[in-house]
């Protein structure tokens, strides 16, 4: 465990029974409102002109190392939008997220409330990726990370989960507009995302967080 920072840690060492190191699914999707300043609505499934419109207002995505906080194509292909410029919204969204959150609570074996925080809108062109690396913890409690990838016309951009030797392979894309594909994955794991082959792969990203007081069980 050393190295980690203190909140991780404790979650991945009071251990009580065994769960996943990454869960995932789908979830139907009832038509979530989802507004971006300077876009104003973004329409479900994305296409191609709008995809461009929120590329030109979003920014480069960052990664860090050690204590730096760099841009680099190389490593990172990929445009954000914070969550203080992004809202969502619709009458169900908030138990379409929750049920997410519940099931990734489940798979990874953890007892006790679970918190999700909205953290930013990512998106991937035509050729984004992300190489292997491991989440930074963003929040006080933070644990795990929470992808949900909306609706879509992309290919590629798979995303992979390794940890102790295991490696989860993970395609998210909706089967189709009524659904998202979502992961939660500890903060510690190597994760990567493959090359988007086609269109702009769309994905809301939450810091999943527990409390003071939490009961935990192991990867």
């Amino acid at each position: 465990m050393s190295g980690l920072p203190a909140d991780l840690a404790k979650v991945l060492a009071d251990v009580r029974r065994p769960g996943a190191f990454a869960v995932s699914g789908r979830v139907e999707l009832p038509a979530p409102g989802v507004e971006v300043e300077g876009v104003g609505p973004v329409a479900l499934p994305l296409l191609p002109a709008q995809a461009e419109q929120l590329l030109a207002a979003a920014g480069p995505a960052p990664y860090g190392r050690g204590t730096e906080t760099l841009v680099d194509p190389a490593v990172r292909h990929c445009r954000q939008i914070g969550a203080e410029r992004a809202r969502l919204t619709g009458r169900r969204w908030a138990e379409t997220l929750a049920s997410m959150v519940d099931r990734a609570a489940a798979g990874f074996g953890l007892a006790g409330a679970v918190e999700a925080e909205f953290y930013k809108l990512l998106l991937y062109p035509p050729g984004g990726f992300f190489v292997g690396h491991r989440d930074t913890e963003k929040a006080p409690g933070m644990f795990a990370t929470l992808v949900v990838v909306l609706p879509s016309l992309h290919e590629g951009g798979e995303l992979r989960v390794r940890h102790r030797g295991r490696e989860e392979h993970l395609d998210l894309r909706p089967a189709d507009a009524g659904e998202a594909g979502f992961a939660a994955f500890y903060a510690d794991c190597v994760h990567e995302v493959r090359p988007v082959t086609a269109d702009c792969r769309l994905a809301l990203i939450y810091n999943l967080v527990r409390k003071p007081g939490y009961v935990t069980a192991p990867i």
